[in-house]
């Protein structure tokens, strides 16, 4: 299989290195409008869109959010299959046009790159939930904390010259996985935004959710923060509770996700990456967690003490990502079906649209709402 990448920035140059980890792509073609040659190791670069779309069975379009409806539209046109990343457009009119684009290419993959749903941690916390371990859940939090300032110009200052929506390109993640744990759309939410003067007039946005009778949720994202890149998450249930990959039940603390998961197993430290046995890492996780338990226990029983979030990570984007893209490649074949399509999509499209309008008009009008 070959396969196409659009766009050639970080986004792309991660794609290209986990579908060339899959064993059915034959080879990887490039194109980016503007950087034609840009150098990538093992990947031959192309002149113009037509020219790769003659060459490949299914491309990745990785350009930025507002190319994202003409390059699906152009690539479909070519009968090539698609994935394109998160956000799938960067309007609301872009996502219902699509639908009727979509409609006209029967028999073509379309996925969407919402990876963040399928972390290790967050996988579990869908699982957990289904499977009643957390008794009634009433309550989901996803935070998304990104300085972007550092990686604004890297490639391309798309994000300065054109602009990017902090919800469409940041909420997008926290929306879709509040709605895949929850299973549906909230009933009603409400907006605040707030932070340094931008393009968009934001640089942090609040959404609380109520999903009916019992259910809230809240999701914050801000792309200007003084904090290292955080993804985490809070689900609260009447039987049991679970924050970033560790479940608390019956006053234990107890492992419930692999970290690694399928991706690269590797650690990056800046200057360095290094490579840890998967045993190992589970061995000191465990250990930790059961000194974590000894002190909690002793700690609670004293009513002057209070309990924060302890240090963990648990968000791997890797696993994730290499999840979407195998798994585009397994539907492209016939052996899947997408793990995020247009339905999906469009409904975190729909909630983005009006989570902005709100937030906007609230800023404006204060006690106004949209």
């Amino acid at each position: 299989m070959n396969i196409g990448i659009v766009g050639l920035g970080g986004a792309g140059r991660a794609h290209i290195r986990r579908f060339r980890r899959n064993p059915a792509v034959t080879e990887i073609f490039g194109y980016d409008p503007k950087y034609p040659h840009s150098g990538v190791d093992g990947v031959q670069l192309l002149p113009s869109l037509d020219a790769l779309l003659k060459e490949v069975d299914a491309v990745s379009i990785c350009t930025p959010d507002h190319q994202h409806y003409s390059d699906i539209c152009d690539c479909l046109q070519a009968k090539v299959h698609v994935l394109v990343e998160k956000p799938m457009v960067a309007s609301l009119e872009d996502a219902l046009k699509l639908a009727d684009v979509l409609k006209k290419s029967p028999g073509l993959v379309f996925g969407v790159h919402h990876q963040m749903r399928h972390t290790p941690a967050f996988r579990r916390a869908y699982e957990l939930i289904r499977d009643g371990t957390l008794g009634q859940v009433f309550y989901i939090e996803s935070n998304y904390w990104h300085d972007m300032k550092p990686r604004n110009a890297m490639y391309d200052d798309w994000r300065i010259t054109d602009g990017q929506s902090l919800i469409y390109g940041h909420a997008c993640h926290t929306f879709d996985l509040i709605m895949n744990l929850v299973g549906s759309a909230p009933t009603d939410h409400h907006t605040l935004l707030s932070g340094p003067d931008t393009r968009h007039g934001y640089t942090s946005a609040t959404t609380i959710f109520s999903f009916g009778p019992g259910v809230t949720a809240k999701s914050h994202v801000n792309s200007d923060c003084v904090y290292p890149q955080l993804n985490d998450l809070v689900v609260l249930g009447s039987k049991a509770s679970y924050v970033d990959g560790v479940l608390y039940r019956s006053g234990k603390f107890t492992q419930e996700s692999d970290f690694f998961g399928a991706g690269d197993r590797r650690l990056g430290l800046n200057v360095v990456s290094i490579r840890i046995p998967q045993r190992l890492i589970a061995f000191c996780f465990k250990s930790y967690l059961a000194v974590f338990n000894w002190i909690s226990n002793r700690l609670m029983s004293n009513p002057d003490f209070g309990f924060r979030r302890f240090p963990l990570t648990a968000y791997n984007h890797d696993s994730a990502c290499q999840a979407i893209v195998d798994n585009f490649v397994d539907s492209v074949r016939g052996d899947a079906a997408v793990l995020v399509g247009y339905e999906d999509a469009v409904r975190v499209i729909e909630l983005c649209e009006r989570a902005e309008q709100d937030g906007l008009q609230r800023r404006s009008t204060p006690g106004a709402v949209a």
